[in-house]
């Protein structure tokens, strides 16, 4: 049973380690889109915009779920 507990408990933050290198994965991603975006007009803009919206949509419902995972 004890084994049992820890093989559980080594998943878990396993698991919890992938879930934060992929929202670092969206932070990076979304660093590397903004650093252009300074040099963008109208429609080019306006998609990197829903681009980078995108990302942090993502972002975001993997932190709250990090969040559920933690607590």
């Amino acid at each position: 049973m004890k084994i049992m507990k820890i093989n559980l408990k080594t998943k878990k933050k396993s698991h919890i380690s992938k879930v934060r290198d992929h929202i670092l994965h969206f932070h990076m991603e979304m660093t590397k889109k903004t650093r252009d975006i300074h040099e963008l007009k109208g429609k080019e803009l306006n998609k990197k915009v829903k681009e980078l919206q995108s990302i942090s949509k993502r972002m975001r419902e993997y932190q709250k779920y990090l969040n559920l995972l933690l607590f």
